[in-house]
């Protein structure tokens, strides 16, 4: 389920592609995001002006900011240090791609697998559920602009993960709709005494 930037130029359609790169350049113009952008540990660059770059680019940097504003830490993958001093146990940012032929399940499916490694069965399981219904609500509707979301998860393990993503649903190469999901997740076991 994870797309490269080639594969979010074929699936979406140009017209769609080209309406949510300027969407997704448009996030990254109020000043509070532009300022929080030159303190990020990293600043990415975009190296041409494809529009598929552009739409990795500026999410993922979007989703970087505002993680920050959100959780009080800057997103750095495992490197990130959350505010109650946990490592974190996994990190990831991406982008997913779901288009009609696929279901929703597919994309429950991609992210039980991308969380198994790192977090028990049962909570990877619950997460994607979450997640997947939230996507699907998502993509039933048809609007060629990002809208954002954050929930931090709080496990009665003691797992907590944060998430923040931009989601915008589009149309395939085959004028059928489509969705893409560019996010970034932080997880960490907190246990208090």
């Amino acid at each position: 389920m994870a797309q490269t930037v080639v594969e979010v130029v074929k699936i979406i359609a140009p017209i769609a592609l080209e309406a949510l790169a300027k969407s997704a350049a448009s996030l990254m113009e109020g000043a509070a995001t532009q300022s929080a952008v030159t303190l990020l540990p990293e600043p990415r660059t975009v190296a041409d002006d494809d529009s598929g770059s552009i739409i990795t680019t500026d999410t993922w940097q979007y989703c970087e900011t505002n993680f920050a504003s959100q959780y009080g830490y800057y997103y750095q993958g495992l490197r990130s240090t959350p505010v109650t001093g946990d490592l974190p146990i996994a990190a990831a940012e991406d982008i997913i791609i779901w288009e009609q032929k696929n279901g929703i399940s597919d994309i429950q499916h991609y992210l039980q697998v991308e969380f198994k490694d790192s977090i028990n069965s049962a909570d990877s399981i619950e997460l994607a559920n979450n997640l997947g219904s939230l996507f699907q609500e998502r993509f039933g509707e048809e609007a060629l602009n990002w809208t954002p979301f954050s929930k931090r998860y709080n496990f009665p393990d003691g797992l907590i993960v944060d998430v923040y993503m931009v989601t915008a649903a589009a149309r395939d190469v085959d004028n059928n709709p489509a969705g893409i999901a560019s996010y970034c997740f932080v997880a960490y076991n907190h246990v208090t005494h």
